[in-house]
């Protein structure tokens, strides 16, 4: 019998503030992402794009560049391959599909050379003839005589909203935009393709590598399980990097036609016109309510402007009818075609823009009816998913508006819009809500446990910044009672077990269920070997008597008598334990979300009207929070990331041409430090069984929400309600 300190030296891995398990690779420029990846024999790509957003290839002469020194190949509409299969769903067409453009910075042609040197001067030698079609610049001409009737995309009635609304002794009206957001990224997207014979190995930046191996195979028209699609560390993503863009199908295509491998990395200005944005919207909402702020009808109604070969819906409206008691809703959302390149999904789909206008148009309710912001949203928490009838797995809505409202000092706050000032600076409080629905995917993870004493957790998740390898750590050994500095993490491939996607708030809450099995699976395995040996001090014991702490099993009832694992594996010559944990969520009959509550103060300078975020606070609804430190960054970051969104960021295209005019970093503004006050965040723990490990999604509800307590913030210093992000001091002086 081996003895041990009774139950020494063991700190329970999930909740604590692990350092992230990729940090040091990170800071001391070791960390490799998809740029970085090497594969002997690669050849660089450059890619040739159109200065034009709407135009006709009259002629293309790649004469000079094939002539160039070191060029392999350059491929065009007229030259390329076939495309043997079918597109990416949401940008809708191929990569130099045809002889058309349909966007400012579309692909026109890709040069291969043996440096990227060379390519990138023979992209300069490549004459395109445009002819030049008419132009929808903007959402505002797509809503004009071009395209009349905006398509319907999405609708909801719940009552008679119209009816309610037009009864109600209060009624607000108004009219929020905002513009198009750029993902903006660290990291640049990069894809580098190589053909061994049929088989197939791509290495890219993207958030779901499985989703994307079948959609190279469809492009391709070749057995997905003839791929391997590797995605290395992410330097930030935000959705950009959940759809394979053209950019991945033309390394792979001209791969296989230099028969050599082929890096593509795309620069800034590539990057904002060729990856997907935010699309701008144009939204009203219609609010009706009773004198004392009762709410009786929300009517919530949007646009937003998509590419000429897409139907991209930006569906703010969508929440609406979700987190507030009101018995009359209805939304919807339309769009209209505009020559830019394809939306997608960005952090948080919907919900941000629509967020901003219903909360915006909560806190000019409250003004009408002289309540007070908070109250107003309290007396109408909902205990149940309005649009479904289901009942919330949990809701702390209310306790993040105690626990703000205490923490921020919220009853400091003057309720008179301007009556706040510190000298010449105005200053304003501002408050909102937010609520994000759960993501559910299926997702597996595979444990083996070594005889060493060393464990190797598999699955494809993808670390794109938030800390998701981490928390999969912290959950592997907790469940297997382990050490998490004994575990190694394989993630980022299809050829490790297919986790959940990094997108969606679905990362943690599927991905970590899967590995909380596997976990348990293989503790179990290596109990019911100890109950069962009669050499081993736990022999005879039942398997629910053993606990496990720091790779040591011991009865719970006397934890002196165990053994480790190693000694187990050891002795009955086994050199590991492995089991796979698969998850997969079951409707369960009960909405799930995550919840927020912010609090902004403001400070503008009486004369310059410039805004600056002194002091904001976010209390959240996650659930089990799994990583203390982990958790308080992500959502920092998310917090400051929508701080952007409402002061500074902003794509802007020509209104003549349609070109965009911020393709850059240099001229699209977003938060640096100085820009950053005093950021808080705080956590409301309740239970929850949405998944097993008792978390709800962080990802996006960090962000939603924060531009509408901004600009109600805004408001409350200055009497001037500003509806159109970016909240910049010239649109604050023009309110």
């Amino acid at each position: 019998m081996t003895t041990a300190p009774e139950r020494s030296g063991w700190t329970e891995p999930i909740g604590a503030p692990l350092d992230r398990v990729e940090a040091t690779a990170k800071v001391t420029g070791g960390a490799v992402y998809t740029g970085d990846v090497r594969v002997p024999g690669t050849v660089n790509a450059s890619l040739v794009t159109s200065p034009v957003a709407s135009a006709r290839i009259r002629g293309i002469d790649i004469s000079a560049a094939e002539r160039a020194p070191g060029v392999l190949a350059v491929l065009t509409h007229e030259n390329r391959p076939e495309w043997p299969g079918t597109p990416e769903r949401e940008e809708g067409r191929f990569p130099l599909a045809d002889d058309r453009v349909h966007y400012g910075g579309q692909y026109v042609a890709v040069v291969v050379a043996e440096t990227l040197q060379q390519a990138e001067h023979a992209v300069t030698l490549v004459d395109v003839d445009y002819e030049p079609l008419p132009v929808v610049p903007t959402l505002e001409a797509g809503l004009d005589a071009l395209y009349p009737s905006p398509h319907p995309m999405m609708r909801y009635a719940r009552g008679d909203a119209n009816a309610d609304f037009a009864s109600s002794a209060v009624r607000i009206d108004s009219a929020f935009t905002t513009p198009d957001y750029a993902h903006a990224p660290i990291e640049p997207s990069a894809a580098l393709a190589r053909w061994d014979g049929d088989r197939l190995t791509v290495y890219a930046s993207n958030q779901y590598v499985y989703r994307a191996r079948e959609t190279v195979a469809a492009a391709f028209a070749i057995p997905a399980e003839d791929i391997t699609f590797d995605t290395s560390l992410i330097g930030g993503a935000f959705g950009c990097k959940i759809q394979v863009w053209g950019y991945t199908l033309l390394a792979v295509m001209a791969a296989r036609v230099v028969d050599r491998p082929v890096r593509l990395v795309l620069t800034r200005k590539q990057h904002f016109t060729t990856t997907g944005h935010m699309a701008g919207t144009r939204q009203r909402v219609r609010i009706g309510a009773d004198r004392d702020g009762r709410m009786r009808a929300i009517i919530h109604e949007t646009v937003n402007g998509t590419s000429v070969h897409t139907d991209y819906t930006e569906r703010a409206p969508m929440t609406t009818p979700d987190v507030y008691a009101v018995d009359s809703v209805l939304i919807g959302a339309r769009i209209t075609k505009v020559h830019k390149g394809s939306p997608a999904s960005m952090r948080t789909p919907g919900d941000l823009a629509g967020q901003f206008a219903l909360e915006s148009a909560l806190d000019e309710l409250a003004h009408a009816t002289g309540s007070d912001p908070v109250e107003l949203r309290r007396r109408h928490y909902a205990t149940a998913d309005l649009s479904t009838d289901e009942p919330w797995t949990s809701n702390g809505l209310p306790r993040c508006y105690d626990l703000g409202v205490r923490e921020f000092g919220w009853e400091r706050r003057d309720p008179r819009p301007g009556s706040m000032r510190d000298g010449d600076e105005l200053i304003g409080y501002g408050m909102a809500g937010g609520c994000r629905h759960d993501g559910y995917d299926p997702a597996r993870a595979r444990i083996e446990l070594h005889a060493d004493g060393r464990v190797d957790l598999s699955t494809s998740a993808q670390e794109i910044g938030g800390g998701t390898l981490t928390v999969l750590v912290q959950l592997a050994a907790s469940h297997l009672g382990v050490d998490p500095g004994r575990i190694t993490i394989h993630a980022g491939s299809t050829t490790q077990p297919m986790a959940a996607p990094t997108y969606g708030s679905a990362a943690t809450g599927n991905t970590g269920s899967a590995v909380m099995l596997a976990g348990r699976a293989v503790r179990s395995a290596a109990v019911r070997l100890a109950v069962a040996d009669s050499r081993s001090p736990l022999h005879g014991a039942a398997e629910d008597a053993v606990d496990v702490e720091n790779g040591r099993m011991f009865l719970t009832a006397r934890p002196r008598t165990g053994e480790t694992y190693r000694a187990l594996l050891r002795r009955h010559g086994i050199g590991s334990l492995t089991e796979t944990g698969q998850y997969d969520p079951v409707e369960s009959g009960r909405a799930s979300a995550s919840f927020a509550a912010h609090f902004t103060e403001v400070r503008i300078d009486s004369g310059l009207r410039r805004v600056r975020v002194v002091r904001h606070l976010s209390v959240f609804d996650i659930g089990r929070v799994l990583n203390a430190k982990t958790a308080s960054n992500q959502a920092r970051g998310g917090i400051i990331f929508a701080i952007g969104g409402a002061l500074m960021e902003q794509i802007t295209p020509d209104p003549v041409t349609g070109v965009h005019i911020s393709p850059a970093l240099t001229d699209y503004h977003f938060p640096v430090h100085a820009d950053v006050g005093d950021i808080q965040v705080r956590f409301v723990e309740l239970p929850d069984d949405t998944h097993p490990i008792g978390t709800k999604g962080l990802g996006e509800i960090c962000s939603i929400g924060v531009a509408a307590s901004v600009a109600n913030a805004v408001y409350h210093a200055t009497g001037r309600r500003v509806r159109d992000l970016p909240i910049t001091p010239e649109r604050l002086l023009h309110a």
